[in-house]
């Protein structure tokens, strides 16, 4: 306790002092110390760091490929192999870790079968120190809330999400049946490997698995120098190109979220292992994300992004894409609102589409974010505001964190790589799951029915044209017009 009270108080000084300094970027140093701090004391810590790093929004600034160094090792701590797994099981095993995670170390082991296995076993700080570690970390998101403005990092919503994922990823029995599911999915595919599991040698605490010779995306990342890129890297160590791989990567998380009853929920560098032969290797299988709301509606989304990026002009698209996938109870409610031909979720994108247009006059900023292919933060950038208090429901809630931290290290390997363009690699991703989605068939599962009734969705018009009123004058005057018209 007194250890972690030092801890504590001396983060809150640093932070202080530079809530008293004269920098210029203070935000920047903010959350640099915040990292700092968090990867020297390890455990829940960094874990909670993977989810901040995920997000190139926390590293944008000051941080790099370099940061990614988080999503690979950890620091190590002393563990007795033999009160962990069953070693006359073994050929031999590693008397050190080869590899250190937030949660687990790992092992390399061999079956006295024969079989290269890596053996994972939950820390045992982390059993021990978990209640009262989370606890503590609670206090710091609310004290970190009042340093930073919630555009760039909301550290309450990331400590939700965080504490929801523990409880996942200390749960081995459950890993270990979601690693059997993903093993299936992908026992034909000539690109995707996944180590498989022996049970009988695994624990609540223990999963034994074969081992997958190759290096993690992040020491490639963090690897990485002025002089030598991290695509050079992995050539010579794998013969493999980088940009295939992270497009693969990225197809395969949206092709799985418009067919599959699951998807590959932890996709950040440290756990998509880079193979020959341009495959990839995905390992912990902690989380995993249920499958969307609608798969249709998510297919439409996605296609809608894509047509964008193709060259089309299907901004508003997009946005009533956006509302009916991540969000298809408000939608629904907003469609029962029409004027003139129009419903409310169309008079809103439209007039969204019309202040983008306008915005983007002379404005070198939004026109290059736009052309990058970063169209949601165009989106946020241009409204400005909440246009209205949507709730993402927690299913396609899970989708988004899902794909966040695998975004995030794209934009930071794309910014320090140069030559390729974060909406190409977006572009093709996208193209790699609408191709294969449309071969394999998209479920036809539209959500037809909301809560909202005729009189709560007139309601929520009232409460919109309220919000863009008191926040937005110009967005306002657009859908004025299309309403009292």
């Amino acid at each position: 306790m007194m250890r972690n009270a030092r801890r504590y108080a001396g983060l809150i000084a640093k932070l202080a002092r530079i809530r008293l300094s004269k920098a210029a970027r203070k935000d920047c140093e903010y959350r640099r110390a915040i990292f700092e701090s968090f990867r020297e004391w390890g455990g829940v810590y960094i874990k909670f760091l993977q989810i901040l790093g995920g997000s190139s929004k926390f590293l944008d600034g000051w941080g790099g490929p370099r940061e990614m160094e988080i999503f690979a090792q950890a620091p190590r701590e002393a563990l007795n192999l033999a009160e962990h797994v069953q070693i006359e099981k073994f050929a031999k095993i590693s008397s050190e870790p080869v590899a250190a995670g937030s949660f687990a170390l790992v092992y390399r082991g061999q079956l006295i079968t024969g079989e290269d296995v890596a053996v994972k076993i939950l820390r045992p700080s982390i059993q021990k120190n978990l209640k009262t570690d989370l606890k503590s970390l609670r206090k710091l998101c609310w004290l970190f809330s009042k340093f930073l403005p919630k555009y760039l990092v909301d550290y309450n919503d990331a400590y939700d999400a965080y504490a929801k994922m523990l409880i996942q990823e200390t749960d081995y029995r459950r890993e270990i049946e979601n690693q059997k599911y993903f093993t299936e999915l992908y026992s034909d595919h000539p690109r995707i490997v996944i180590p498989k599991v022996y049970e009988e040698l695994s624990s609540e605490n223990v999963i034994v698995q074969d081992f997958i010779e190759g290096p993690a995306l992040a020491d490639v990342m963090s690897a990485a120098t002025r002089d030598k890129s991290a695509a050079k890297i992995a050539k010579e160590l794998t013969g493999s190109d980088i940009w295939e791989q992270v497009i693969l990567a990225g197809g395969e998380a949206l092709y799985t979220a418009m067919c599959a009853d699951y998807v590959y929920g932890d996709p950040h560098p440290g756990n998509i292992i880079l193979l020959s032969d341009n495959r990839i290797g995905f390992i912990d299988f902690g989380i995993i994300a249920r499958r969307p709301t609608s798969h249709e509606a998510y297919y439409n989304w996605v296609k809608s992004y894509y047509e964008i990026l193709c060259g089309e002009d299907k901004f508003q698209t997009l946005l009533e894409t956006t509302v009916t996938c991540f969000c298809p109870d408000i939608s629904l409610a907003m469609q029962k609102c029409n004027f003139d031909g129009e419903n409310l979720l169309e008079v809103l994108a439209s007039s969204i589409t019309r202040k983008l247009n306008n915005e983007m006059i002379g404005n070198t900023n939004y026109a290059q974010s736009f052309r990058d292919g970063h169209l949601m933060d165009v989106f946020i950038q241009v409204v400005g505001t909440r246009v209205i208090d949507i709730d993402i429901d927690t299913v396609n809630f899970e989708l988004l964190k899902a794909m966040q931290a695998f975004l995030g290290a794209v934009t930071i390997l794309d910014n320090r790589e140069g030559g390729h363009s974060f909406s190409e690699i977006m572009r093709r991703s996208m193209e790699y799951a609408l191709e294969n989605a449309n071969l394999t068939g998209v479920p036809r599962d539209a959500v037809k029915a909301t809560h909202y009734g005729l009189t709560e969705s007139y309601e929520l018009l009232v409460n919109t044209i309220s919000s863009l009123a008191d926040n937005d004058e110009y967005l306002f005057n657009l859908v004025r017009e299309k309403i009292f018209a």
